[in-house]
């Protein structure tokens, strides 16, 4: 069983993922990205949020992996990445 730092260090990617739910913005955004991928226009016209506010939240998901992004031109198109809700089950049955 692990304890002191070696247990923070095995529990801190993982709380940076929660913490990045902590906010209903940015869980909202989850939900939509869940349904079908969307353009930051999308989800801007979506959740009714400023485009800064929505650039804020969409770098703080990538940062801590819950989506990713692809690129054609000025286009930017945002998914929630495959697996992302599975591994944090998969966290807890270890």
């Amino acid at each position: 069983m692990l304890s002191g730092k070696r247990l923070q260090q095995k529990v801190a990617p993982t709380a940076a993922k929660f913490r990045a739910l902590g906010d209903a913005n940015r869980f909202a955004i989850l939900y939509l990205l869940a349904a079908d991928p969307m353009d930051v226009g999308d989800i801007i016209d979506r959740t009714k949020l400023s485009p800064s506010l929505v650039a804020h939240h969409l770098k703080v998901l990538l940062q801590t992996g819950w989506v990713t992004k692809t690129k054609y031109g000025k286009l930017v198109t945002y998914y929630l990445v495959e697996g992302a809700v599975g591994e944090l089950t998969k966290f807890f049955l270890k």
